[in-house]
C-alpha cells in the first residue's frame, strides 16, 4: 500500500523534477565525449600543459637567481609558551542552488576562541539570512560578498565578546575588487557593498582602538605583486615562494603597502563613518608577508600597518600551532571545519525545501505543477554521498 502511494505521489510530481532530483538514486550518465574531441582534450591537451608548465618552471628558477638576495627573510621557532594565547578565528563559507526559478543563497560564518589547541568556549556563529534571488544577475558574488560581510560581524562581536590577544581572519581583510558592483549596478547590491566595507572598517578600527594584532590568512592567492615588482607580471608569488622559503621561514612585508580600487573604497568609506585620518592609514595600509607553516605551498598574510611590528609574534603562534603535512593553524582549521557548506549539506537543504513544498500540495495550499519551480538550473549538480574531497578542494560546486 505504501509502495503505491510512494508511486502516486512520484506521479503526480512534473515529469521535468522528477528527471533531475530522483536522478541521484539513478546510475551515473554514461560517457558521450567523442573520441576524436577526447584525445584533443585529454591526450593532445595535456602534452601542451606539460611543455608550457616546464618553460613556467624554467622562467622561476631563473627569477629566484636573480632575486634570492633581494627578498629578505625571517626565521621563526616553535615556541609553545608565545603560542598559547587567547587567539580568535574567524571562517565564512557559502554553496547557494541556482533552481530553474531563482538563486537560493547560502551562507554563515564561524568566530571560536582558543588558547593553543584548545577551544575554550562555544563557537560564535552567524547564519545568513533565507532569502530568493530571482533577478540578481551575480548571484554567487553576491553570496560571497555577504559571507564576507557576516564574517567581519562575527569577528568584531567575537573581539567584544572575549577580548583575544591575536585575531585570525581566514581569508583576506581587504575585500576581493571582483565583488566591489559595476557602474549603475543593483541598488541592493551597492548598499550590500556600503555594509560590508562599513563591517569591514568597524572590525579593523575595533582591533585597533583595543590594540589587538590581527592578520589575515589567505590560504588561496592569486597574487603576483611581488613577481610584478621584478619584471613578471605572469608568475603568481606563490610559485616563486615555494623555491624560496623553507618551513618555518617567512618574508618581510615590502616597504609600500598594497595600492587598489579596494583599498581606495575602504578609506572613503572610513571617512564617512568618521574615521580620523590619523587612524585610517594605520588600518587600511595593508602589507603581505608570504610564510610557509607546513610542507605545502606558502601562505599569504594581510597585515595592517598599526601592527606591522608584530608580524614575528603572530608568525610564532600561526607556525607553533599549524600541522605540518597542510600548514593550517590550528584555530584557522576548526573554524573551517566548523562553517564549511559543503555539496552535500547544500543539497540536503534543496531537498528540505522540496519535501516542506511538497507537504504544501498535499494540503492543498500549491498546486504539484508549481514544483517545477524547485527545477535545478541545468547543468547544476544534485550529488549527495560521502566523496566530499573534490568539493573540498574546489570551494564547494
Amino acid at each position: 500500500m505504501n509502495r503505491e502511494k510512494t508511486k502516486a505521489r512520484q506521479e503526480r510530481t512534473p515529469l521535468i523534477f522528477r528527471e533531475r532530483y530522483f536522478s541521484l538514486f539513478t546510475g551515473p550518465e554514461p560517457e558521450t565525449l567523442h573520441a576524436d574531441l577526447y584525445q584533443r582534450l585529454i591526450d593532445d591537451g595535456t602534452d601542451e600543459i606539460v611543455k608550457q608548465l616546464k618553460t613556467y618552471n624554467e622562467s622561476r628558477k631563473k627569477m629566484l637567481s636573480e632575486v634570492r638576495d633581494k627578498i629578505k627573510i625571517g626565521k621563526l621557532k616553535h615556541d609553545e609558551e608565545a603560542a598559547n594565547i587567547r587567539v580568535v578565528a574567524s571562517d565564512a563559507g557559502y554553496n547557494g542552488v541556482d533552481l530553474r526559478s531563482a538563486y537560493l543563497p547560502l551562507y554563515a560564518s564561524v568566530a571560536i576562541i582558543a588558547e593553543g589547541w584548545t577551544i575554550l568556549h562555544e563557537p560564535h556563529y552567524k547564519a545568513g539570512t533565507p532569502d530568493v534571488w530571482s533577478d540578481e544577475p551575480r548571484p554567487q558574488d553576491r553570496e560571497a560578498l555577504l559571507a564576507a560581510k557576516i564574517q567581519y560581524q562575527v569577528t568584531e562581536e567575537a573581539v567584544e565578546k572575549w577580548e583575544p590577544q591575536l585575531v585570525v581572519f581566514d581569508g583576506t581583510l581587504s575585500m576581493h575588487f571582483l565583488l566591489l558592483p559595476p557602474t549603475n549596478f543593483s541598488e541592493d547590491y551597492q548598499r550590500d557593498v556600503d555594509e560590508t566595507i562599513r563591517c569591514a572598517v568597524n572590525l579593523l578600527q575595533t582591533c585597533y582602538m583595543k590594540k589587538i594584532p590581527i592578520v589575515g590568512f589567505a590560504k588561496r592567492t592569486r597574487m603576483n605583486q611581488v613577481c610584478r615588482s621584478f619584471g613578471n607580471s605572469r608568475m603568481r608569488d606563490t610559485a616563486l615562494m615555494d623555491l624560496i622559503l623553507n618551513l618555518g621561514e617567512y618574508t618581510e612585508p615590502e616597504a609600500k603597502p598594497t595600492k587598489g580600487y579596494v583599498i581606495d573604497n575602504y578609506r572613503e568609506k572610513a571617512a564617512e563613518f568618521g574615521v580620523p585620518d590619523q587612524i585610517i592609514q594605520k588600518i587600511t595600509n595593508f602589507y603581505s608577508s608570504y610564510i610557509r607553516t607546513g610542507l605545502t605551498t606558502p601562505y599569504r598574510l594581510e597585515i595592517p600597518e598599526y601592527c606591522l611590528d608584530r608580524l614575528e609574534e603572530i608568525g610564532t603562534v600561526l607556525y607553533t600551532t599549524s600541522e605540518e603535512e597542510t600548514g593550517i593553524p590550528f584555530v584557522i582549521n576548526e573554524a573551517d571545519r566548523l562553517t564549511k557548506i559543503t555539496t552535500s549539506v547544500s543539497n540536503i537543504r534543496t531537498l528540505m525545501i522540496y519535501a516542506k513544498a511538497l507537504e504544501l500540495v498535499e494540503k492543498g495550499e500549491m498546486d504539484s505543477k508549481d514544483l517545477t519551480m524547485l527545477a535545478l538550473q541545468h547543468g547544476e549538480p544534485w550529488i549527495i554521498d560521502g566523496k566530499e574531497a573534490l568539493s573540498d578542494m574546489t570551494g564547494g560546486k
